[in-house]
């Protein structure tokens, strides 16, 4: 059924305010969204911070790469205004940061880079997110080595295995089996009915990653997915009140 797609909003409202940013996230949290799609990475220092790209040169006013720069080089950035002047002097959040924006009522599904539990890094992001077990947050995690080390410390989240784009369909759900997960996250172009019929004969949910344009997400609608990631939360909750009436 159409009304029981969940909205998930990649990096917040990102076309109301700067990607990955508190603002982003409150802006997301506001509209009514149900789950917000946020990036991690580690500063040089083993912060995680929310940031989509390994260098902040696109989204702040710096150059450099993330894991190379401290968390207060990187705070120091304007991570606003090359979106819009009245952001201005916004920073790169950090990931407690991003917790605290997204309150108890709505999930994160956080992206992650490839994470030795073990590390220094591993053990921060597994402190902050420690308040959040049992919340239904999906922690999304590059391969299976880096999935199964975080599963075993932190057991109470959803996993999810990130391939990449160019791997046939089928093969989400065979590693998802494989790893007892409950959720694949494909790429839409890898998506069609019978994949996901498939999917849900074995009891995983499919989340489509992503669809901005109205006429790809009544295609995803149509196939009964049950979650899409876009940067347009917006635009799926229209298509999805109107589906409604």
């Amino acid at each position: 059924m159409a009304e029981s797609v969940t909205v998930i909003a990649l990096r917040g409202a990102l076309h109301t305010a700067p990607e990955n940013t508190v603002p982003a996230i409150k802006e997301a949290v506001k509209a009514g969204v149900d789950i917000v799609a946020l990036d991690v990475q580690p500063t040089s220092d083993h912060v995680p911070i929310l940031i989509g790209d390994t260098r902040v040169d696109r989204v702040t006013n710096g150059q450099g790469k993330v894991t190379q720069l401290a968390l207060k080089e990187i705070q120091a950035l304007d991570a606003g205004s090359w979106f819009d002047a009245k952001y201005k002097g916004t920073s790169v959040a950090t990931l407690e940061d991003g917790l605290a924006a997204l309150g108890k009522k709505t999930r994160g599904m956080f992206i992650l880079p490839q994470v030795d539990a073990a590390s220094a890094f591993g053990g921060n992001l597994l402190a902050q997110l420690k308040g959040r077990a049992g919340s239904g947050d999906l922690l999304v995690c590059p391969d299976s080595g880096t999935l199964k080390a975080l599963r075993d410390k932190a057991p109470d989240f959803e996993y999810v295995l990130a391939l990449d784009e160019k791997v046939d369909g089928w093969l989400h759900i065979e590693k998802a089996r494989s790893l007892k997960l409950n959720f694949i996250r494909p790429h839409t172009r890898q998506l069609n009915a019978k994949l996901v019929g498939n999917a849900h004969g074995k009891k995983l949910k499919v989340y489509a990653h992503f669809a901005d344009e109205a006429d790809e997400m009544a295609e995803l609608i149509e196939m009964k997915v049950d979650g899409i990631v876009t940067g347009r939360p917006e635009r799926l909750q229209e298509l999805l009140a109107g589906a409604k009436k």
